[in-house]
């Protein structure tokens, strides 16, 4: 049901006034208007930066290495100084056009000093130096795919294979840590949410990494399920990795209902349901060489959905979500 529908009949049950109505659809549309607009202006931002390097690496050859510099440094400066200026205005779209370009402005500068100068530090620090000298355009940007992009970078920086070698001694399966990996990561989402409750109107970073964490978060749990619970091997360590999933599921719907969070609820509901679905699968996968198979097949799925359409019907009429 759309917006418009949904407050009429809020009105008609004298929930709100055809004033508040309106009110509410001129936010609304506003709010949507700002978002296209400045999902707009970051798309403009990667298509002109994109352009202007394969602009500079098809006339490459042809500038002298001080001559590239100049030009870089201009131009970078002139991307500053256009994101001072649109945010000292207010003007939110150039502002996500500008750190943009500043953002991919860095990875360029960087590159374009490495490759004069002959420097050969590798992979981690270009990684490095990009990720701490464009940290305050990310700041400022709200944009959640190059908040992403920013995050995913500094991940690649941590030191996986060390910490696999350091860890080997102490445990003889490195797969006994995933549980421990989930709680970490559940607690750095955990405390990226708090950071972003109280700094969210400034900096959107917090949030987008509670988002990161979150996500992990799943695929993990899913990985344990997928390679212990749903393996042919030791029934313990079955019984041990659905523990772990849906004891994982059965938190974050306990969250959900403590917050009043219909959403929330009914994905890991959805999620969980899924996983039950995915055990029988592995378990009577044998059966779908043969048509019969195919056949008790979609009327399983078939009983999925109408058992899934009855559990949503119940979360809803849940005086929690009231």
């Amino acid at each position: 049901m759309s917006l418009s529908k949904k407050t009429s009949v809020w009105v008609e049950q004298q929930f709100i006034t055809p004033e508040q109505r309106e009110k509410i659809l001129l936010f609304e549309a506003k709010k949507g208007t700002r978002t296209f607009w400045n999902t707009a202006f970051i798309i403009a931002g990667s298509l002109i930066g994109l352009g202007i390097c394969l602009l500079i690496a098809a006339n490459w050859s042809a500038l002298s290495d001080w001559l590239k510099l100049i030009c870089d440094f201009a131009l970078f400066g002139g991307f500053i100084y256009g994101l001072y200026r649109s945010t000292v205005a207010g003007r939110n779209g150039l502002k996500e056009l500008f750190c943009v370009l500043c953002f991919l402005m860095v990875g360029g500068t960087i590159g374009l000093i490495a490759q004069i100068f002959q420097l050969n530090g590798g992979w981690h620090n270009f990684a490095l130096g990009w990720v701490l000298a464009s940290f305050p355009f990310i700041v400022l940007t709200r944009s959640a795919f190059f908040n992403m992009c920013w995050l995913l970078l500094a991940v690649s920086l941590l030191p996986f294979e060390k910490w696999e070698e350091y860890l080997k001694p102490f445990f003889k399966d490195l797969t006994l840590l995933q549980p421990l990996v989930l709680v970490g990561l559940y607690s750095l989402y955990a405390a990226c949410k708090q950071a972003d409750e109280k700094i969210h109107s400034f900096v959107a970073l917090p949030k987008n990494a509670a988002r990161l964490f979150l996500w992990s978060a799943y695929l993990l749990v899913y990985s344990i399920g997928c390679c212990w619970g749903l393996a042919k091997g030791n029934v313990t360590t079955q019984i041990y990795a659905h523990i772990i999933v849906f004891g994982f599921f059965a938190f974050r719907m306990y969250v959900a209902l403590r917050e009043a969070q219909i959403g929330p609820f009914k994905r890991n509901a959805i999620l969980a349901e899924i996983y039950i679905f995915l055990i029988f699968m592995s378990h009577m996968g044998v059966l779908w060489k043969t048509g019969l198979a195919f056949i008790g097949g979609g009327l399983l799925v078939l009983a999925f959905i109408f058992i899934l359409r009855k559990t949503m019907r119940y979360i809803k009429r849940m005086e929690a979500f009231q």
